[in-house]
């Protein structure tokens, strides 16, 4: 097996575990969508997605990842809130 063929076995390996946890996640998500609707806050938080990055990126040992990681909590928060708006939109989730 070469470099090539050994990366992607990796790649797809830690796909598979990040799919369930992606899921994990996006269940919490809409807990947090109906415990807001029955609070009246908004969807959207900015001190709490600037929290999350800050306290998020401390994980990150690399430094020529971080922004990139970055980048990845600030995707995955903008995924979340689509969702939860869809959570407030369409109550049989």
């Amino acid at each position: 097996m070469n470099l090539l063929e050994d990366a992607r076995l990796r790649i797809n390996d830690i796909d598979s575990k990040m799919a369930a946890l992606f899921e994990l996640r996006m269940q919490a998500v809409a807990d947090v969508a109906k415990y807001k609707a029955e609070n009246g806050i908004p969807v959207f938080d900015s001190s709490r997605e600037a929290e999350v990055i800050e306290k998020n990126r401390k994980f990150i040992k690399d430094p020529q990842y971080e922004e990139f990681y970055i980048d990845f909590l600030q995707h995955t928060m903008d995924v979340s809130k689509r969702y939860q708006k869809k959570v407030l939109e369409d109550k049989d989730i």
